[in-house]
């Protein structure tokens, strides 16, 4: 975790235990919800740690707030604001705001996590910061992604994703408003998982390989995620 005002669901994916062997490097992926409340201060904070870019994946409607000019911002919509085919079964029975979505978003909508890898691969020199607005579903599935490049173990990857249970509430206070955590675990609950389960299963069925050649991921893009931009030998993920 780290602490810069404005934020309490942000966290450097550094640290995390490899399942060979090693931990994660730190300073090149962060996590974290929507930047429209950081401060003066909290960008300066960010800036010292490194970040250079951030990428947003809201929705374009969604999109608010602004970035210091030292820091690229690229908007990425992962979701998909045309794609009410894939979303209203999601929608309608609420899996839209846990993990049980994730493997059919990869395999129905490859394009739209291909587009925020590429953009991975071409950020600038610097730590890469993604959001979304809670940085919590669509940014939870960049990280298990980023994290399954290195083969994070399973422990870490999920604590990584639980950890957004354990800011609800004081991102609830922060941002003013409800994330909701009660409704997630009775939708999980529903479909006989809990938080931790969901995100373990979702994890451990993803073959991100078999996902980079049945998306056509460009190689440099490749490089640039089982690498972590350079940083780190590939996991066998």
């Amino acid at each position: 975790m780290l602490s810069i005002d404005g934020l309490a669901n942000i966290r450097d994916l550094g640290g995390l235990s490899r399942r060979h062997g090693g931990l994660t490097p730190s300073g090149v992926f962060l996590r974290s919800e929507t930047l429209d409340r950081v401060s003066a201060d909290g960008w300066q904070a960010l800036h010292d740690h490194g970040v250079r870019t951030v990428i947003d994946l809201r929705r374009p409607d969604e999109v608010t707030g602004a970035v210091p000019a030292e820091i690229t911002r690229v908007c990425v919509d992962l979701d998909g604001t045309d794609d009410t085919e894939f979303w209203a079964p999601y929608e309608a029975d609420g899996r839209w705001s846990t993990p049980l979505y994730y493997l059919p978003h990869l395999r129905d909508l490859p394009h739209r996590l291909t587009a925020v890898l590429d953009a991975v691969a071409a950020a600038d020199d610097g730590a890469v910061l993604f959001h979304c607005a809670a940085g919590w579903d669509r940014t939870g599935l960049v990280a298990a992604v980023l994290l399954r490049a290195l083969d994070v173990t399973a422990d870490d990857a999920a604590a990584d994703y639980l950890g957004s249970f354990a800011n609800a509430e004081t991102m609830a206070a922060l941002h003013e408003r409800s994330f909701h955590v009660d409704e997630r675990h009775q939708v999980l609950e529903r479909f006989g998982h809990t938080a931790e389960s969901a995100f373990r299963e979702m994890y451990v069925g993803l073959d991100l390989h078999a996902w980079f050649d049945a998306s056509a991921v460009a190689a440099p893009t490749r490089t640039a995620v089982t690498t972590w931009r350079g940083a780190a030998n590939p996991g066998d993920a």
